[in-house]
C-alpha cells in the first residue's frame, strides 16, 4: 500500500504541471538521445522459501540507469533502442532457533536490451507528456549469500523476455535542444529459481516486476 501511495503522489505531481506554453516540441523527423538515473522498487517476493516457510525477497531498492535513442517518424510516435540496468541491493533474512543463527542475503542485477517506443500526448508543447514502452531481452543475475549457519553463496543468471510501460513528462530548456524530465515505469521479466538448487528442483520460473522512478536528460537533433 505504501508503494501505491508513493506512486499516486508522484503521478499527481507529474500531471500537475501546466502544459500550455508552446515551443518547437517534437516534430516528424526529430531524434532524441536520453540518459536516465533513478531508483527501482521490487513489487513482490521471490517465490523462494527458506526455513520456517518464509518467502525471501529477490532484492531491495535498486539504482536504475540507462540510455536511449528515439527517432520520431511522426510527432506522436517514436521508435528506437534502449539499454538500462537495475542493481537491486541486498535484502536480508535472519534465522535463529536458540542454538544456530544465520543470515541469508538476496540481491539481483537486471539488465535490459530493449526495442523502445514512445507515444506523445502533446508533442508541440514546451512541457510534454508521453507514454514510454518497450520489450526485448532481460538478463537477470540473482544472488543468494549465506552467513554463519548458512553456507550458501550462489549466483545464477536467467535470460528472458522483458518489457516495460510507463508515464513520462519532459520540458524544453529555453530555446535550446536540451530536455529535462522524469519517468515512472513498470517493468517485468522471468527468473528461473530452479537454478538456485543443485538438483534443479526449486520453485520454478517466477514472474518478477518492479517500479522505476527516473530523472532524465535528453538532447534533440
Amino acid at each position: 500500500m505504501k508503494r501505491l501511495a508513493v506512486l499516486g503522489v508522484v503521478l499527481g505531481v507529474l500531471f500537475g504541471f501546466a502544459a500550455s506554453a508552446k515551443a518547437e516540441g517534437i516534430e516528424a523527423g526529430t531524434q532524441l538521445a536520453s540518459g536516465y538515473l533513478g531508483f527501482g522498487v521490487p513489487l513482490q517476493e521471490s517465490g523462494v522459501k527458506a526455513i520456517g516457510n518464509t518467502e525471501l525477497d529477490w532484492g531491495d531498492v535498486s539504482v536504475s540507469y540507462g540510455a536511449s535513442y528515439l527517432f520520431f517518424p511522426s510527432e506522436y510516435f517514436g521508435a528506437g533502442v534502449e539499454i538500462n540496468g537495475n542493481n537491486f541491493t541486498e535484502a536480508e533474512f535472519s534465522y535463529s532457533d536458540g542454538r544456530n543463527h544465520g543470515t541469508l542475503k538476496t540481491s539481483m542485477n537486471v539488465y535490459n536490451y530493449m526495442l523502445a517506443f514512445r507515444a506523445n500526448v502533446n508533442p508541440q508543447n514546451r512541457v510534454r507528456f508521453y507514454v514510454p514502452f518497450g520489450f526485448g531481452l532481460t538478463s537477470a543475475q540473482g544472488k543468494v549469500k549465506g552467513e554463519d549457519a548458512f553456507d550458501d553463496d550462489i549466483s545464477k543468471t536467467t535470460n528472458s523476455f522483458g518489457y516495460f510501460i510507463g508515464v513520462g513528462v519532459e520540458a524544453d530548456l529555453g530555446d535550446s535542444n536540451w530536455v529535462l524530465g522524469g519517468e515512472i515505469r513498470y517493468s517485468g521479466f522471468k527468473f528461473d529459481t530452479n537454478k538456485y538448487f543443485e538438483d534443479g528442483d526449486g520453485f520454478g520460473k517466477k514472474n518478477y516486476s518492479y517500479l522505476s522512478f527516473m530523472a532524465k536528460v535528453g538532447y534533440k537533433f
